[in-house]
């Protein structure tokens, strides 16, 4: 990617070399033009085309051009700040080559403990299930309450730090984080838990896309494709490496407040508490977008609160339904109530939406129009579950069933972080060579069927080269093959959208990463209960492993078939200004 020819780019509302009617810029938002930002006599048109439509709008005292002007003037003002920081020497905050990338560093470890702190809890899933008196049936929140609250709040947080300034939704809700992680490790009963672990997932939400609005601010167009990459490398390493962290503290064998599982909440804190110092007095502080042209009192609108609570409220609802009828029953109250009422919210948040001028809300329509986009954010929210779903049970079945410590129950796990890794260096060029992501995206999840098939026919046996003979090859393709799929959806998103909206972006389809993870495991909790002996019976396993290659199946057909890899020519200028994050 790094070979790329960088052009600086801003989005207009039109699609040719004509001026536009008031009625034309207003019609389709999906109309756009790229105009180069080096050359200053396009930039002069770009403006003039915006003025041309202000001046030629109707009465602006009628009910329907009030709309029509505060979204000219939105645009105007989206215009003249993209060129205000695009064309003034590169990064909009200059800093030192050591302080950037300490920085860099801080960012990396705030995403590496969000997702470690995660998958290392796969280690100490039974152990806090008798701890605190948990019910097998309702084992997958203790991994998923974190899981519910980060994925619902994603969105909010990237709204403020847009608006606002970036630097205290990342400093203050790091630290937050490293304090709740350790009342955690101190509570004794299970509600309380819950209640803190989804309160440590809101905090570690702010992290993701404050760091990701701070990066772009403090790292020059050249230097941004390397600072992405290292950083998305963070979370990738993190999925399999935390497994590894925690495995170290079953070398604890105390009970109690001494337990190993609260000691673990105890490092991360450790961890967690000077790099957020350091954030709090190194990170720069941020301009919010608008901030020259914007009042309090409208800026305050921007935020979009109503459909902040509404998402939220119908992601918490959603998941909640989907994880009590799964523990459960599909046909109890506790599946049924929750589950029905999320739908309606949904269908609220959107209309509600769709009635916002453009920079009001919090995701606009026009971002569903985005050729590939609908179909990507569904065809995400089976890429976390692919590891999740395996990840869990064969933990547990090394710990429980085979008697292995839990640092080699971790080990056992590693290859699949070798594997995501090889992949993370040879995806990103394969695709700039290909042009389209479409089939690194197929192979890569006909790849992670077959991997579940192996593990399904492996009857659980890791003894006798059991492991060697359908584990570890089912770990190196498969885990390969979904960091493929992986990358070439994150790729194709954040390369398909303009500058502006690649905040929304990355945070949309983070949310439905987090979402499928939740959403796999809830499922997985409800199959796993299915025949008597829960993990220890390996049908259970299979079943639920024989739901998750149908997903998989299931997404490899909607790329194949409904993919438009001609579709890109909107995000090829996104693409060559390096805006291509995994996280």
């Amino acid at each position: 990617m790094s070979d790329l020819p960088r052009t600086n780019t801003i989005e207009t509302v039109v699609s040719d070399h004509t001026t536009p009617s008031p009625d034309s810029i207003d019609s389709d938002p999906r109309e756009r033009t790229y105009v180069d930002l080096t050359n200053l006599n396009d930039n002069e048109k770009v403006l003039q085309k915006t003025n041309n439509a202000e001046e030629s709008s109707p009465d602006p005292s009628s009910p329907r051009d009030i709309n029509a002007a505060t979204r000219t003037q939105s645009r105007r003002s989206e215009v003249d700040g993209l060129t205000r920081i695009k064309t003034a020497s590169g990064a909009e905050i200059k800093l030192t080559q050591k302080k950037k990338w300490f920085l860099l560093l801080v960012f990396s470890v705030a995403q590496y403990l969000d997702i470690a702190s995660y998958s290392g809890l796969f280690v100490f899933t039974d152990a806090i299930l008798n701890d605190l008196d948990i019910v097998y049936a309702s084992s997958s929140w203790i991994i998923t309450a974190y899981s519910v609250t980060f994925a619902a709040f994603l969105l909010f947080w990237g709204r403020v730090s847009d608006l606002y300034s970036a630097k205290p939704v990342f400093a203050y809700g790091f630290l937050l984080l490293g304090i709740i992680n350790l009342i955690i490790s101190f509570m004794t009963n299970k509600y309380a838990y819950f209640i803190f672990r989804a309160l440590s997932g809101i905090a570690g939400a702010a992290t993701i896309p404050s760091a990701f609005r701070l990066i772009l601010a403090i790292f020059e167009p050249e230097e941004l494709h390397v600072a992405l990459t290292l950083f998305g490398l963070s979370g990738a390493l993190a999925n399999v490496t935390g497994l590894v962290l925690a495995g170290f503290f079953g070398f604890i064998t105390a009970g109690g407040q001494q337990a190993a599982w609260r000691w673990f909440f105890r490092m991360i804190t450790i961890i967690i508490v000077p790099f957020a110092f350091a954030a709090i007095t190194l990170v720069p502080k941020t301009k919010g977008d608008h901030s020259d042209t914007c009042t309090p009192r409208d800026k305050f609108k921007r935020l979009d609160l109503v459909g902040s609570f509404s998402m939220l409220v119908a992601i918490i609802l959603l998941i909640l339904g989907l994880t009590l009828g799964a523990s459960y029953g599909w046909k109890k109250a506790g599946f049924l109530v929750p589950f029905l009422l999320s739908w309606p919210i949904f269908v609220f948040f959107f209309l509600w939406e769709a009635r916002l001028p453009e920079g009001y809300a919090l995701i606009p329509p026009s971002f569903w129009k985005i050729p590939n986009m609908t179909l990507l954010i569904i065809f995400a929210l089976g890429v976390y579950p692919w590891w999740a779903t395996n990840q869990l049970p064969f933990v547990e079945r090394f710990l429980t069933v085979d008697g292995e410590t839990p640092i080699i129950a971790a080990v056992r796990m590693l290859p699949q972080g070798i594997a995501a890794l090889l992949t993370a260096m040879v995806i990103p060029p394969l695709i700039q060579k290909l042009g389209n992501a479409r089939w690194p995206i197929a192979v890569g999840m006909l790849l992670g069927a077959a991997a579940y098939l192996l593990m399904i026919y492996s009857d659980g046996e890791i003894h006798n080269n059991g492991y060697w003979r359908w584990y570890f090859p089912s770990f190196i393709i498969g885990s390969g093959g979904a960091m493929a799929s992986f990358l070439g959806v994150n790729i194709t998103v954040m390369t398909s959208v303009p500058p502006a909206a690649s905040g929304v972006a990355g945070a949309m389809l983070q949310v439905a990463l987090q979402v499928g993870a939740v959403l796999g495991l809830s499922v997985q909790a409800g199959l796993l209960t299915l025949n008597e002996g829960s993990i220890a019976n390996f049908s259970n396993v299979q079943a639920s492993f024989w739901f998750q290659f149908g997903w998989t199946v299931f997404n490899l057909l909607l790329i194949v078939f409904l993919f438009r890899p001609g579709k890109k020519a909107e995000g090829a200028d996104a693409a060559e200004k390096g805006a291509v994050v995994a996280v």
